[in-house]
């Protein structure tokens, strides 16, 4: 929205005015991710400031693309004070009309640390602001954790060749993301390899394909692949061979 755009505006620019280094956040959700459910009133997000003074926080939502606009969840409350070694929470509510009925759709959620200014220094220290994102996964009526837990199990893979390059397929007949915890390919006398790109999800009833490191084109290979889970574990590791 408008409005949270010229917030987060306002926030860099007082910033550039401010010193002090942090290499981890102050405040940050609780949890890795967020599963909300359209037949849930609403779902609390905890988060926590680890901070011994008081931070404030804002916070919003957007699409894969960094969209913020008529997005079918209502996050409250935007800005908050939150005090020193204290937990605080954010509720999602879920607009079930305006969400995809047969599939699983994700967003992201920022928390952004609002630092206090620091004091006793003419104005002259540089404060570094955290933001910590994590995905939201909303799911229509009908869809259960259970059957998300087991999609990765229906991956279906498929070598393909373009450009000198060799690619794995992920084809996902599900109505579930999947988001891998390990995603890695090994041939007879060489290292297992992990694939950098492994962030980017098979979306539900989808594919997406990985790039095949050069030095392992041609000859068999063993891909070795996990889930992560509800609650941010990692899941059962699958097997499957392949030839590149």
């Amino acid at each position: 929205m408008k409005g949270n755009h010229l917030i987060r505006t306002f926030i860099s620019l007082a910033l550039a005015a401010v010193v002090t280094q942090t290499s981890h956040a102050a405040v940050r959700p609780m949890l890795t991710r967020v599963v909300a459910y359209a037949t849930d009133k609403e779902t609390a997000v905890d988060i926590i400031n680890d901070a011994p003074q008081a931070y404030m926080v804002q916070s919003w939502l957007e699409d894969l693309n960094g969209n913020d606009d008529n997005l079918p969840l209502i996050l409250t409350p935007p800005v908050m004070k939150l005090e020193g070694k204290k937990q605080g929470k954010l509720r999602l509510v879920v607009i079930p009309a305006h969400i995809p009925q047969d599939r699983e759709s994700v967003y992201w959620l920022a928390v952004q640390e609002i630092p206090p200014k620091a004091s006793g220094d003419g104005g002259n220290k540089l404060v570094m602001a955290i933001r910590s994102r994590i995905k939201v996964f909303v799911r229509p009526t009908g869809l259960k954790s259970e059957e998300a837990r087991d999609a990765v199990k229906q991956l279906q893979w498929q070598v393909e060749k373009s450009g000198g390059k060799t690619w794995l397929t992920a084809s996902n007949p599900t109505p579930y993301y999947i988001s891998f915890g390990k995603l890695a390919i090994k041939q007879a006398g060489k290292a297992e390899v992990m694939l950098n790109d492994k962030f980017h999800m098979p979306p539900p009833k989808g594919s997406q394909r990985y790039e095949i490191p050069t030095t392992m084109m041609g000859g068999a290979a063993t891909l070795t692949y996990s889930a992560v889970n509800d609650y941010g574990g990692t899941g059962e590791e699958q097997t499957t061979r392949v030839s590149l």
